[in-house]
């Protein structure tokens, strides 16, 4: 964990009370962003930590579809808003030595918050946050509830590329992925691969074990 605060960034958020501005910045450990075609750019995913008074104005500035400043390590600098109906969620980090606990906020866009398993199976784009294989076949198989077996995931990667399917997005502390494909789309995909005998399906019954890179948890 040595030189650990060298992998935050920062949060930076203007607000303006009457005839007062307010200029409140928070470091942040993990982020997801789209960049846009314009100069704005959508985040999905927003994990910080600070005071009370600061995690409280982000999580009402989230909540309001603000804009922030999200500065990278190395100065890459990104403005972004999470849109409307973000979901956000506050918590408690106790630190050694420190009287008060620190405040954490972990906020997502609403589209990142329907790639949950069994939510918006109409949907044709999910965030995820690794591009790990065997990670990204779990995470779409978990929301559309797709019929698949681990060993099909260097398949499933293969069909994303060639199908331009897949990109990767904008990160910190995190190598996230956007997959687009709706239920119907993976599930032809399926049908063909098993009609061409690029995937099988296995002999043997029993539960299914998903064995993870290390590296997705990193």
């Amino acid at each position: 964990m040595r030189n650990a605060h060298e992998r935050f960034g920062v949060l930076e958020l203007t607000r303006r009370v009457k005839d007062t501005v307010n200029e409140v910045r928070i470091q942040m450990d993990r982020l997801i962003v789209e960049p846009g075609k314009d100069a704005r750019a959508t985040a999905h995913l927003i994990s910080a930590i600070g005071g009370d008074a600061e995690i409280g104005a982000v999580w009402a500035a989230v909540i309001e579809g603000a804009v922030f400043r999200l500065r990278m390590p190395r100065n890459a600098t990104l403005v972004a808003t999470l849109g409307s109906d973000a979901k956000c969620f506050r918590g408690s980090v106790a630190v050694p030595g420190r009287k008060r606990p620190l405040r954490h906020l972990v906020a997502l866009s609403d589209e990142m918050s329907k790639t949950r398993p069994g939510a918006d199976r109409d949907g044709m784009r999910t965030v995820l946050c690794n591009g790990e294989s065997m990670f990204v076949l779990n995470r779409v198989a978990r929301r559309f509830g797709l019929p698949v077996v681990p060993e099909w995931a260097p398949w499933f990667m293969d069909q994303l590329k060639h199908r331009k399917a897949i990109r990767s997005l904008v990160g910190l502390g995190c190598s996230p992925v956007l997959v687009q494909g709706t239920k119907q789309s993976f599930l032809d995909w399926i049908s063909e691969g098993l009609k061409q005998g690029a995937i099988r399906i296995p002999e043997e019954t029993g539960s299914i074990r998903w064995n993870f890179s290390p590296s997705v948890f990193e």
